[in-house]
């Protein structure tokens, strides 16, 4: 069976797309901290995180990581996230 790489398996849905990766992330974190991620806020209710047990902990925010994945999956995947002309906010 011959397989086409230029054919997406489903259309593109930035929506779709955005609810998947919060629910994939909300999951995440879910085991994570059940496994010893400790989150918190600073006096200027910024995030931070710390693994508990190991002085592993945040040199930066925690929403750097999320700022992380997000570069990376936008940098990877453009077309998902690309809006139609007459789509969106106007």
């Amino acid at each position: 069976m011959e397989y086409n790489k230029n054919i997406p398996l489903c259309p593109a849905n930035a929506a779709l797309l955005g609810y998947t990766f919060v629910r994939h992330i909300g999951f995440m974190l879910d085991e994570l901290s059940s496994q010893g991620l400790d989150l918190w806020r600073d006096e200027q209710q910024r995030w931070h995180w710390r693994w508990l047990g190991t002085p592993l902990q945040a040199e930066r925010g925690f929403w750097a990581i999320g700022e992380a994945v997000v570069d990376a999956v936008v940098t990877r995947y453009p077309g998902a996230f690309a809006a139609e002309v007459g789509e969106g906010v106007a």
